[in-house]
């Protein structure tokens, strides 16, 4: 079973959550905006977090549509205006959901976390009307890597693949992203499409801070694992804010596909 490693509890999620909005929402919203979304349309948005996304597919399906966000924890989906959005307390792996309902489905960084992540993909492909589109937005850590001599960024680079291991062992799997294209064509989806776009994680900027918070978050269990010090963990957070940082971001992988009529 998965463990996710970033409950809402934690004080410093909600700004951790706003970053990451401000990183990948640009790239989400264009690639949704390929994909035709009906005007009173009906859409799914599993693991919306914060939900900004949710909000984004409020506006495109109008006030006859409707957007319904899941998370494990809805505290911060409660707190959207938008009155076509339903927000729902939901595990998308044990939780029911409905069949042949949604125009769109949409999730990101989540399906990444689920260790019954086939499961969970063909319950989506099933939720889906026919003709309905889903898309899915997950890592893929094959890029990560810093620039020749930048001493923080190889540090990074070492927390992270500390990271690594406690992301495994929690479920999650960090090389998912290039395996969604063709798990989307095993699910029985048609006109697949994929792109993957890198993030460079340059000190002072969101990509870093992002980062940073994220390690603020492990950095305890990185520390624990032994493969760097607890001063070294340090110096990497501090790196975050050094305009000599630089870091080449794990890839996001976005596949989109539709149902069959």
């Amino acid at each position: 079973m998965s463990t996710y490693l970033f409950e809402h509890a934690w004080d410093q999620e909600r700004r951790r959550l706003a970053l990451l909005e401000e990183v990948f929402d640009a790239a989400t919203e264009e690639y949704l905006g390929r994909i035709p979304i009906p005007v009173g349309g009906t859409c799914l948005e599993v693991g919306a977090g914060a939900g900004s996304v949710a909000g984004w597919l409020c506006d495109r399906v109008g006030p006859s549509g409707r957007v319904v966000a899941t998370d494990l924890d809805t505290g911060f989906l409660e707190q959207r205006p938008e009155p076509n959005l339903e927000v729902r307390r939901h595990n998308i792996v044990t939780d029911d959901l409905e069949t042949g309902t949604y125009d769109v489905i949409h999730s990101r960084l989540v399906l990444e976390h689920i260790a019954e992540r086939d499961e969970v993909l063909r319950r989506l492909v099933a939720a889906l009307r026919p003709g309905g589109w889903l898309v899915q937005e997950d890592l893929d850590w094959c890029s990560l890597a810093s620039p020749p001599g930048c001493r923080s960024g190889a540090l990074a680079i070492q927390a992270l693949e500390a990271f690594r291991g406690i992301f495994e062992a929690a479920g999650a799997d960090p090389e998912y992203g290039r395996c969604l294209p063709l798990d989307f064509r095993a699910a029985g989806l048609v006109d697949v499409g994929t792109e993957g776009r890198v993030h460079m994680a340059l000190g002072g900027t969101p990509v870093a801070a992002w980062w940073q918070l994220t390690l603020v978050k492990m950095c305890e269990p990185v520390a624990a694992m032994g493969s760097l010090s607890e001063a070294e963990v340090a110096d990497v957070l501090a790196a975050c804010d050094d305009p000599d940082f630089c870091m080449v971001s794990p890839t996001l992988v976005t596949a989109w596909g539709r149902r069959p009529e």
